[in-house]
């Protein structure tokens, strides 16, 4: 087991050696009403992936860690100024939790995702399009009772259906994706909200970053 750690624990120093500079010096400078966020949620995404990798827990374990009986059909609603977007995602929790202590426990699912977006501007060079991942995401749950406060930390690919995002030519269609968010948890549903940052980590010049701030409604079955 400890040689297992060491091994994903060289990898994920390795990865964050070569993400964080592309992210913390990116070709167009983002808007800085969502600097705070952003970076929230790469490090959140990095710090939260890299202790799982650390506990040669899922998803960097190598089986899949996925439950098929626990699974969340979402939906996010939201926007980036004048880009309206939606993503559907279909989440499977994984089998054991990553870290508990009394009430709180860090656990969470593997989310494929499928989501479109459109510009409500008369001529922009890219009216509208389509945006297909796959995230783990990593929720902090503390249970009070019926209701369960959580926060979300997450990332992974993303894939553009079009290289340009309204008038934001973002170099490659190939995409990191960054989430961020806290709500409620029922039996029966989960409210709250949801931060999402997509940019190509520097892999290519420009790399303007888009930040869509959603409304997210979850219903496990």
């Amino acid at each position: 087991m400890f040689v297992f750690k060491r091994r994903y624990r060289a990898f994920f120093f390795a990865l964050v050696s070569c993400v964080v500079p592309f992210h913390s010096s990116p070709a167009k400078a983002f808007d800085t009403s969502n600097d705070l966020l952003m970076n929230a949620a790469i490090w959140g995404a990095i710090g939260s992936l890299s202790f799982a990798c650390y506990q040669g827990k899922p998803p960097c374990a190598l089986h899949s860690g996925v439950d098929s009986e626990k699974l969340t059909l979402s939906l996010d609603i939201g926007s980036d100024n004048t880009i309206a977007f939606q993503r559907l995602s279909l989440g499977a929790d994984w089998t054991e939790s990553l870290y508990q202590s009394g009430a709180f426990k860090l656990a969470g699912r593997m989310e494929l995702n499928a989501g479109a977006w459109h510009s409500s501007l008369k001529a922009p060079l890219n009216k509208r399009g389509y945006i297909l991942g796959i995230n783990p995401v990593f929720q902090g749950l503390y249970p009070l009772g019926t209701i369960t406060p959580y926060f979300e930390l997450g990332g992974g690919p993303n894939w553009l259906s079009n290289v340009t995002i309204e008038n934001e030519f973002k170099s490659t269609q190939f995409q990191f994706g960054s989430i961020l968010g806290f709500g409620l948890q029922t039996q029966l549903f989960e409210i709250g909200y949801r931060y999402l940052h997509i940019s190509n980590a520097g892999i290519e010049a420009p790399n303007p970053g888009t930040d869509f701030h959603t409304l997210h409604l979850g219903v496990p079955f």
